[in-house]
């Protein structure tokens, strides 16, 4: 195995470690207020989901830029 493969391993390993820490340990109920309901959530649910959510984003992108930089 190459090394940057271990080393995207060893953060995907850890980003789901942490992910699961503030998960697991945050219990507090927040009420999140959508534009015409309002839900009771918890909050690592609702920072897990922002972070997952950002990550799809930016691969999204990512992927984009590079297939248009290699098409060119």
């Amino acid at each position: 195995m190459k090394i940057k493969t271990i080393i995207l391993l060893l953060i995907f390993s850890l980003a789901i470690f942490f992910s699961f820490l503030i998960f697991r340990l945050n219990q507090i109920e927040v009420s999140l207020d959508l534009l015409f309901q309002e839900i009771q959530v918890r909050l690592g649910l609702v920072v897990l989901s922002t972070f997952l959510s950002g990550i799809l984003t930016c691969l999204i992108l990512e992927f984009l830029y590079f297939y248009n930089r290699n098409r060119d």
